[in-house]
């Protein structure tokens, strides 16, 4: 199963792009949609349980950025909440670590090149980063790869930006950008065994 993540509006944005693209792909068994809150916390949080209970093959996050026409693949998750924006809880925070005691950052681990190359098969721009900001998403792509790595998982997880939407005929685009990513993972994904169920527990394995 692989786990897919968005945001919900934040700000004075009446929609968030990569909320409204993921709700918008046709459901599928294999993949499992969140939308989480753009909140530091919450989010963070959110992230953490959901790779513990889900148990996913692979997780990836999108967000939006605002401004950019092209679908940034994010390729480092650095620990630094740095933005003077404030998230939907109020909090703002300006120049601190994440995790205090975690690496200074992590890479990511989707297959990028693979995603790119079906991208430009497409015709769809895109392009490599290395700085997914300093705000909720960056903080839940360092979130969700520290639990990955501290728990000792080897799965697939990454974060993905896709752009606004500022026309209609831009969401049937990137709608097709998000269902792109989420195909080239799903073929470079080796599907887990799933957890036993073990006495006196309701856990079912997943």
């Amino acid at each position: 199963m692989i786990l897919t993540t968005a945001f919900n509006p934040f700000g004075t944005a009446p929609t968030n792009a990569s909320e409204v693209l993921l709700r918008a792909l046709e459901e599928d068994a294999g993949v499992a949609k969140v939308v989480l809150e753009t909140e530091y916390r919450a989010a963070g949080n959110e992230i953490v349980r959901l790779i513990r209970d889900l148990h996913p093959d692979a997780v990836i996050c999108f967000g939006v950025a605002d401004g950019e026409r092209a679908v940034r693949l994010e390729q480092v998750a650095r620990n630094w909440d740095a933005t003077s924006a404030p998230d939907n809880s109020g909090e703002v925070r300006i120049g601190q670590s994440i995790l205090p005691a975690g690496p200074d950052h992590y890479l990511g681990t989707l297959p990028y090149q693979a995603i790119a190359a079906e991208l430009d098969a497409r015709g769809i721009p895109y392009l490599f980063s290395e700085d997914a900001g300093g705000f909720v998403c960056n903080h839940t792509f360092y979130r969700a790869r520290h639990e990955i790595e501290e728990s000792g998982l080897e799965i697939p997880c990454g974060f993905i930006h896709v752009p606004a939407i500022s026309a209609p005929r831009e969401m049937a685009t990137f709608l097709e950008a998000m269902r792109t990513c989420i195909d080239v993972v799903v073929r470079h994904t080796e599907p887990r065994p799933p957890r036993e169920r073990f006495p006196g527990t309701d856990f079912p394995g997943v």
